[in-house]
Parts: C-alpha cells; sequence; structure tokens
C-alpha cells in the first residue's frame, strides 16, 4: 500500500470512528475529512468540491421539497380515510394493507419523509382497530426502507450512488433500474413484517404496564417562594413514593448538585431536576408543593383550558442542534416544554440548554387551539395527530399532480432526471403549495453537505489507490479473482455495506464501499454494475438498529428498545441478503 492510501484509509478510519460516537454533528465530520484530504495533499480543491456541484444533490433536494410538500398539505390524511374504510376486516387485513401502502408511497417519495408522513395514520388506525401501535410503527419504518429500494427517487442514498457513479466513470442508475430487485425485496420483505410484527411488544396500549416499559421524561420543578417542601429535603418528600418521580440533580443557582441531593435542605429558588412519566409530573406538582418551572408566566396569567401533548422533534427540524432556550417555544407559539425525554437515558443539566437531537420526544403544555398551529408545520415537530391540522384539498392535488409530472417526465426521458424533479420542486413553490422558507427547511442541508463531502471522500479512496488495495483483500477472502468468485466477492461487498450503514449515515456509508466495489469487480474480470447496484441497495436495509432516521422517528413514539430493532431486523437482514444474492446475478448479470 502507498503511502496516500494509506492516510486516506487513516482519515476514514476517524471519520468512522466519529461517526460512531457522534462526538460531532455528521457533516462536520464529512466537511473535516475531506478538507484533510486536501490539505494532505490527495485531493486538489476542484476534485475535492466537484461533489457539491453534482445533480445528484440538485435530485436529491428537489425531491426532498415535493416530499415536504405533499406530507405538509395532508397527504397522509387521504390515505388513512382509505385505509380506515378498506380496513374493516380487523388486523388481519389493515396491517398489509398499511405496509404494503408505506413501501408504495417511499417507492416515489423520500423514505424518512414517508415515514413521518405515516405515523399519525399508523397511530389512528391503532386507535381504531385496538391495535398496539408498536407492532405498526417499527414495521411502517422498515416497510419505507423496503420501498425506498424500489425507484431512484425512495431514498437520497440511491441518488447518491447514481451521481457517484457519473464521478467513477460509470452510467448512472435509471429511474427504475433498481425495481426488478426492489419490488421482490419489498413484497417478501412486507409479509415477513406481517407475520412477525405480532410480537413486538405492544407498551403503547399498555396504560397499566410496569415502570419499565413507560417512557420516563427529565423535567424541572422549582421551589417558589411560600412552598412546604421549604426547609426540607428530598429524602422527605419522598417524591419517589408519593408521586413516583425520581430525582436526579439539583441546581442552585449556578450550581449543580448530583451527590447528596437527597439530604439537602431545599430553598426557595431550587431547581430539582427529575425523571418520571407524564403523569408522575403533575403528581409532583400537586403532592410536593412544586411547579414546573416552564409554566411560571402560564400561571400568574391564569390562562386556562390547558393540556398536555407529546411532540416528537422530526428529522428535518430546524430544532435539531439548538437548545429550548434558542428556540423559544413559548415566544413563538405560546407553548411550554414541561420535560424531555431521549433514547439512551436523561441527561443531567438543565433542560434549555441541553442540544436536540433526531426523535427527542417533548412533552408540551399549552393551549388546544396554539397546539394545532405547531402541528400545522409537520417539519418541524411531530405533534400527536388528534392535533393534526385541516389542509387545503386543492393544495394536496397541486402537490400530486406536480410529483406525478415530473416523475413522468424524467420517466420517458423528455427532460434529464434532475433537471424534471427541480422544475417540480420550483413549481409546489410557485404554486403555493409549500412556503419559500419551509422548502428551504426541507432542502436538509445536513444531508446535502454530508453527501457533497463524502463524494468528494469517495473519490479519494478511488485515485489513491486505497480503493484498489481494499478490493484486493475483499478477493482475498473470496478466495480470488474470475467470475466463479464473483458471488462471494459479491457477498463481501453486502456485509461491508450493511455494516458501516449501522453506525453511519446510509449515504455515507455507500459513497465509502462504492469505489472498493468498483475496483473489486474490475479486479475480478466481471461487470461492475451488479456490485454498484449491490451497494445501493444493501445501504437501505439498516434494519438491526435505530440508528437510521426513520427508525429513530418511530423509535420514541413506539417506545422501542434497542434489542427490538434487532429482534426483528436481523432476521429481515438476513433474508434480504439471500434474495440479493439470489437475484442480483440473475437480473443484472456478471
Amino acid at each position: 500500500m502507498n503511502p496516500e492510501a494509506a492516510f486516506v484509509l487513516l482519515v476514514v478510519a476517524v471519520a468512522f470512528v466519529l461517526f460512531w460516537t457522534e462526538a460531532l454533528a455528521v457533516e462536520l465530520v464529512g466537511l473535516l475529512a475531506l478538507l484533510a484530504l486536501v490539505v494532505g495533499g490527495v485531493l486538489e480543491p476542484a476534485q475535492a468540491f466537484h461533489g457539491f456541484g453534482s445533480p445528484a444533490l440538485v435530485m436529491i433536494g428537489s425531491v426532498l421539497i415535493l416530499s415536504a410538500s405533499l406530507v405538509r398539505n395532508g397527504a397522509g390524511e387521504r390515505i388513512v380515510v382509505r385505509l380506515e374504510r378498506l380496513s374493516r376486516g380487523g388486523h388481519e387485513r389493515v396491517v398489509p394493507l398499511l405496509f404494503g401502502t408505506v413501501i408504495l408511497v417511499s417507492a416515489f417519495i423520500n423514505n424518512v419523509a414517508a415515514t413521518a408522513m405515516f405515523l399519525p395514520v399508523a397511530e389512528s388506525l391503532a386507535r381504531i382497530r385496538r391495535i398496539p401501535p408498536a407492532r405498526l410503527l417499527m414495521p411502517v419504518a422498515f416497510a419505507s426502507l423496503l420501498g425506498g429500494v424500489c425507484t431512484l427517487t425512495g431514498t437520497s442514498t440511491n441518488v447518491a450512488v447514481a451521481g457517484a457513479l457519473v464521478e467513477h466513470g460509470q452510467p448512472p442508475l435509471g429511474l427504475f433500474e433498481l425495481t426488478p430487485i426492489g419490488v421482490p425485496l419489498a413484497i417478501v420483505g412486507a409479509l415477513y413484517l406481517v407475520l412477525f410484527s405480532r410480537w413486538l411488544p405492544g407498551r403503547v396500549r399498555q396504560e397499566d404496564a410496569g415502570e419499565g416499559d413507560r417512557r420516563f421524561f427529565m423535567t424541572e420543578l422549582e421551589v417558589p417562594p411560600g412552598s412546604p417542601a421549604i426547609g426540607k429535603t428530598l429524602r422527605e418528600l419522598d417524591l419517589g413514593r408519593r408521586a413516583r418521580l425520581h430525582p436526579l440533580g439539583l441546581i442552585r443557582g449556578a450550581v449543580r448538585l448530583v451527590e447528596g441531593i437527597l439530604d439537602t435542605p431545599l430553598r426557595e429558588g431550587d431547581i430539582v431536576v427529575a425523571e418520571g412519566d407524564a403523569r408522575a409530573v403533575n403528581r409532583a406538582v400537586s403532592a410536593a408543593g412544586l411547579r414546573r418551572k416552564t409554566t411560571r408566566k402560564r400561571i400568574e396569567t391564569g390562562q386556562g383550558g390547558l393540556t398536555l401533548v407529546e411532540a416528537t422533534v422530526s428529522y428535518n427540524s430546524p430544532l435539531i442542534g439548538r437548545t429550548l432556550r434558542e428556540v423559544d417555544l413559548r415566544g413563538r407559539y405560546g407553548l411550554d416544554v414541561v420535560a424531555l425525554w431521549r433514547r439512551g437515558g436523561p441527561v443531567i443539566e438543565k433542560i434549555g440548554d441541553i442540544r436536540l437531537r433526531v426523535g427527542d420526544v417533548l412533552l408540551l403544555q399549552g393551549a388546544p387551539e396554539r397546539i394545532r398551529r405547531l402541528a400545522g408545520d409537520p417539519l418541524y415537530l411531530l405533534v400527536a395527530d388528534r392535533f393534526l391540522p385541516r389542509y387545503e384539498p386543492r393544495k394536496e392535488r397541486l402537490s400530486i399532480l406536480v410529483f406525478g409530472l415530473a416523475l413522468l417526465a424524467a420517466a420517458i426521458g423528455a427532460l434529464p432526471v434532475s433537471v424534471a424533479f427541480l422544475l417540480g420542486a420550483v413549481l409546489v413553490v410557485a404554486l403555493g403549495c409549500i412556503p419559500l422558507e419551509e422548502a428551504y427547511r426541507a432542502l436538509n442541508l445536513k444531508l446535502i453537505v454530508l453527501i457533497g463531502a463524502m463524494i468528494g471522500v469517495s473519490q479519494a479512496l478511488d485515485v489513491s489507490g486505497a480503493a484498489a488495495w481494499l478490493a484486493r483483500s475483499v478477493l482475498q477472502v473470496a478466495g480470488g479473482a474470475g467470475s466463479h468468485h464473483a458471488l462471494a466477492s459479491l457477498a463481501a461487498i453486502y456485509w461491508l455495506t450493511v455494516l458501516l450503514t449501522q453506525p453511519m449515515s446510509n449515504a455515507a456509508a455507500a459513497l465509502l464501499v462504492l469505489p472498493v466495489a468498483l475496483d473489486t469487480a474490475t479486479l475480478a474480470g466481471v461487470d461492475p454494475r451488479p456490485f454498484a447496484v449491490t451497494v445501493a441497495v444493501a445501504a437501505s436495509l439498516a434494519f438491526m438498529t435505530p440508528l437510521e432516521p426513520a427508525c429513530l422517528l418511530v423509535m420514541s413514539t413506539g417506545r422501542y428498545r434497542f434489542r427490538d430493532f434487532l429482534a426483528l431486523g436481523a432476521p429481515l437482514t438476513f433474508l434480504c441478503f439471500g434474495m440479493v444474492l439470489a437475484l442480483v446475478p440473475v437480473l443484472f448479470p456478471f
């Protein structure tokens, strides 16, 4: 291995660790890796930044805007009405109908947007049919991933791979080139989900479930003037027994206490950081003479008719990476954040200082009309379905029509794919289907920056010879060159992509593996197309962990644990592996 290739592999390894640990934002990791390769002399600046001018990025941004327009204008509402009408046969009928519809929709719009669209649909159907929502939500996310494999527009990963193929001197993926393999995968995957989703734990519906099955929020309770709690210790207040609320820390002015808090006498103005379910927060307020720190102004104004609602931070929300203090939901919407829940447990610090992530759940308090106003912006927070806003049918029909025409123009070759979808995105904004400000938010700058950077890193793997070295290693594992060993090489590339996809962005993993896959095919003396298709497909099959954005959206709402995804997702991953190995050589011969 030459020194340049070794340096590229070192940069990629460091980036992988940073992706895994989430020590830095993923798009920042991508940019740092790209800049390291420029400073290290592996890439010229023009080569490094060429990815940011890729037609693939134009298409990704355009599809995201079109998808956001469909979600914003209530395409899901029409679907839920139809599904309710068609699913009168109960669980046996509603489940395949729901999963099939998700697959169909996510084949054409971004799969994460499709998951966001179907979250309230699945919850509504679960309530009507008396099905535990947890048995629908994870399969909905998995179905959206399966649907995304079916066409080029189903996921940004497919578009990124198509663009990267051009950079590596290969023809791009066609709009429906993945359909022959994606449809069988989706059908078999849907049957698997129908058969095995019934064994998922139905925690959401168990109102009397034990403590281990409840969602525990972190909240802040203030000791107000004249409170009977002044002078008492948390041990004396016994919040665990009286309110089922567990103290985690105590904030006194600028001092944060974690140890010895149970025996520290409380003073006026102290803030108790505690953990409990939504009902425990209310019990603690009445039982111990405390009050929610964030609702002081609301209490003083005497405003009534307040309600509590859970809201999940969406995959495209502008809240991501910002603190609640910076966002100021009270100033914008008149809503108070009572508590916060995050996968992996609470964070011992002031709620207002916590930087939010995808999948965080906020417990909001406010007037119903203000909550409906927030729910009117589905790119902001996913609010409980009973607060869904009213939509304008005209804008919904226009959004569907424009998307359909863009798809048709690209399919028949009337316009280049990127131009067709960019024209569609411009039209939905010009026709008023989505405000310009929301369209900019829908662009998901983080994803676009990440993919642009990773296209450059992918180029570095190729030009430095690092991809060729990895390809030779893959061939050694597979048993050598030649078409008779190509199937083993394809299997190695599949698992390399799947395993990298678990901790990383799907698109980032695909762009890293693609040059290795292409060089593996070249050294083996076979057509590189089946290897490129395998990378695109495998990168979308992130079923084993909840780290995929679509899975993060349902993890909190369904109250799943990490092992729930492994239990349902690992067998599905192996099932898809067997199908890919059987179908790719037939549909895309070596």
